[in-house]
């Protein structure tokens, strides 16, 4: 359910650049951390020309390129398997996606490096991290604090972030912060457990979307996104 509304609010906010007059060039777009593919077909579908996703697991490669690969002239999507710390600053896109990847990788810098180098003039770049200031997030902190139990190296990655330092990322890097939005602000653990078979979960589940992408709620939200531009 928590990926659908993040699959859904990128949607949102590309339209919303799109409207904005912010994405105008459809050229090339690159998908650092494709997984499975289905967010390189969202950007495919927005118009770019070309695709491009990256992925540092080759079965996920293997899988995205088997259900979403197109050599069709105007809608190529192709999948390369690469670590996004070793990325080729020589090739430009005019739209980069970095979902939930940076806080998993050795080198963040690098990463952020990468991306500031690859956007070609005016270009927009849509970066999501966790946001350590959460409900979700700070909950589980402290469970795993009263309960005496070691934090694992994920949840570690995961509460690298709080917002304030994510939209700092990439001062310096000659790109502006045009947008920010977020996604989750109270469904976890046992809270999404009691409610998601109940009656009226649906309305929870739509009031907590709307919610978590408003001010200043945003900035409470689980996944927090960002839009910049070069």
């Amino acid at each position: 359910m928590l990926h659908r509304c993040r699959l859904h609010l990128f949607r949102e906010l590309v339209q919303r650049l799109v409207k904005a007059g912010d994405i105008r060039r459809f050229g090339r777009a690159l998908d650092i951390g494709c997984n499975a593919g289905y967010y390189s077909k969202l950007i495919s579908d927005f118009g770019f020309a070309t695709v491009v996703g990256v992925d540092i697991v080759d079965e996920y490669v293997q899988k995205a390129r088997a259900t979403f690969g197109s050599e069709e002239d105007g809608r190529r999507i192709e999948f390369r398997t690469l670590n996004a710390e070793d990325l080729d600053p020589r090739e430009t896109f005019d739209f980069i996606l970095c979902t939930e990847v940076i806080e998993h990788t050795s080198s963040p810098q690098r990463v952020i490096e990468n991306i500031s180098r690859m956007l070609g003039p005016g270009g927009v770049a849509v970066v999501t991290l966790p946001n350590r200031v959460s409900l979700p997030y700070s909950w589980s902190l402290l469970t795993h604090r009263l309960k005496g139990k070691p934090i694992d190296p994920v949840l570690r990655d995961h509460l690298s972030y709080p917002f304030y330092r994510s939209m700092r990322l990439f001062d310096g890097h000659g790109l502006r912060l045009i947008d920010t939005t977020g996604t989750n602000l109270f469904l976890f653990g046992p809270i999404l457990a009691r409610l998601y078979s109940k009656p009226g979960f649906g309305a929870i589940g739509r009031f907590n979307y709307l919610l978590s992408g408003a001010w200043p709620f945003k900035y409470t939200a689980q996944f927090f996104f960002m839009a910049l531009k070069s």
